[in-house]
């Protein structure tokens, strides 16, 4: 009957309607990280300012001195590791706040980062920690599932103590542990008396991002602003690694940022490629944790603003976590310049990282790659090293600091600490293929045509 027809259409559209809104609704949420933003502070074109780097002396200290002749230097977790490894509990948040502090008193105009995590939940970090080993919070955290019928792929108790368990997931990806005859050298020692992270096995845990308001406002009020964190006097912003990635919401939209789902897969980013299973989550509670923790980030991220401090991944490419620097060739000189050149480019516009050309430990194109950086820099801009951008050697090392570092690392160039001025416009294009730049106290050149940069000081 016409009717019925009519009322099944109705239905069919209310329902397509749904589905639609719900979609278009999951779309706007995982886009919802605030765009590329510049920091709060004033801007700079002091060259030796307008560099960057992250430090990890997984043996020690990094040098304070060397760190705070950068605009930005980053300490990661990993920093001092063989040190708070061993302590009883370890304090890997405390021992960040001592380098930055150590890095900000040799430099106060040094802006210095420390880490953190909102996909994991690392219980050397004594704020962290104190939630994990209190029952009340237990819902701020993803489990084992219980109704597993095979063994987990990673194991739920201490390596050196069988007692020692947790309900809650975790894997051992870049976990200290007791040297053993097996595994003398592992990434971080502890004492021979055990790993402490407290009541539960030494592991990377996962928040749980469905919980909602109660653990947001826990990380951006303490693990983000409090005072081991963006509060401190001695601490302008923060590196905030891993992200969440669904392989749902990648079908639905594949331009998102992290799509598609490789690192190693959908889930939590570097955790056991087995912990979907493990947890017992399905395609669409991974798709809502994604969610929830796009949610907390862009909360996060608005919340350091606010706070005077930045965070990475507001500069532009930057996002979950990710280190791409603009790096210029001959095959993209031309091209990327005629771009920034412009007054309405995204290279004036927007916070850009750029990095240094490098074969292993030396710049291999150190007047082209400067050139280059100041001819297309906008107010703020920063220069990091390699296809990174970001550690600079001054403490080589290989990662997570397994063996001492080198005395003294690689020099810091002397061109980057030459006053050039400040820029008397944008570049322009004064023949085909050749771009200049006039600043106050040099002459910048690049000739795409035989890819070779002149800088002139007056």
């Amino acid at each position: 009957c016409c009717c019925c027809l009519f009322l099944c259409t109705k239905l069919l559209f209310t329902f397509k309607m749904k589905v639609f809104l719900t979609t278009l609704s999951m779309l706007v949420c995982i886009n919802a990280f605030l765009g590329p933003t510049p920091p709060n502070w004033k801007p700079t074109y002091d060259m030796a300012m307008s560099t960057l780097t992250m430090q990890c002396n997984g043996s020690g200290w990094s040098s304070p001195e060397r760190g705070s002749t950068f605009g930005i230097v980053s300490y990661d977790w990993s920093n001092a590791k063989a040190e708070w490894a061993k302590q009883t509990p370890m304090d890997c948040e405390e021992r960040l706040l001592t380098q930055a502090t150590m890095t900000k008193k040799m430099n106060s105009k040094s802006n210095v980062f420390v880490y953190r995590n909102v996909v994991k939940a690392l219980p050397w970090f004594t704020s962290v920690r104190e939630k994990l080993n209190d029952p009340q919070y237990s819902g701020w955290f993803l489990k084992f599932n219980e109704h597993n019928s095979t063994p987990y792929h990673v194991p739920n108790c201490a390596m050196e103590n069988a007692s020692k368990c947790s309900t809650y997931y975790h894997d051992q990806e870049q976990t200290p542990e007791v040297p053993t005859p097996t595994n003398p050298h592992p990434d971080g020692s502890c004492s021979s008396a055990g790993c402490d992270c407290g009541a539960m096995p030494c592991g990377e845990y996962l928040f749980d991002h469905r919980n909602g308001s109660m653990l947001r406002d826990w990380i951006v009020n303490h693990h983000i602003l409090g005072p081991t964190g963006v509060s401190s006097p001695y601490i302008d912003g923060l590196f905030i690694d891993d992200f969440w990635c669904s392989d749902l919401l990648c079908k639905s939209d594949p331009t998102i940022k992290s799509c598609p789902c490789r690192d190693p897969v959908q889930g939590p980013t570097e955790i056991d490629k087995y912990n979907q299973i493990d947890m017992g989550l399905s395609d669409e509670d991974v798709r809502d944790i994604t969610l929830g923790w796009n949610e907390t980030m862009t909360a996060v991220q608005q919340a350091i603003l606010d706070a005077n401090g930045y965070t990475w991944s507001l500069i532009k490419n930057q996002e979950n976590a990710n280190a791409m620097p603009y790096r210029v060739d001959a095959a993209s000189c031309t091209s990327s310049l005629t771009e920034a050149c412009a007054s309405d480019s995204m290279w004036q516009k927007d916070p850009i990282l750029f990095g240094l050309t490098v074969n292993n430990s030396k710049p291999i194109q150190l007047t082209e790659d400067l050139a280059y950086f100041l001819l297309a820099r906008g107010d703020y801009a920063w220069l990091g090293w390699g296809v990174w951008g970001m550690t600079w050697p001054f403490n080589p090392e290989p990662a997570h600091g397994e063996l001492p570092p080198l005395p003294h690392g690689v020099p810091r160039p002397h061109e980057l600490d030459i006053d050039y001025g400040t820029p008397k416009g944008l570049c322009r294009e004064t023949d085909k293929g050749v771009f200049t730049r006039e600043w106050t106290k040099a002459n910048v050149t690049l000739d795409c045509n035989t890819f070779k940069g002149t800088i002139n000081m007056f």
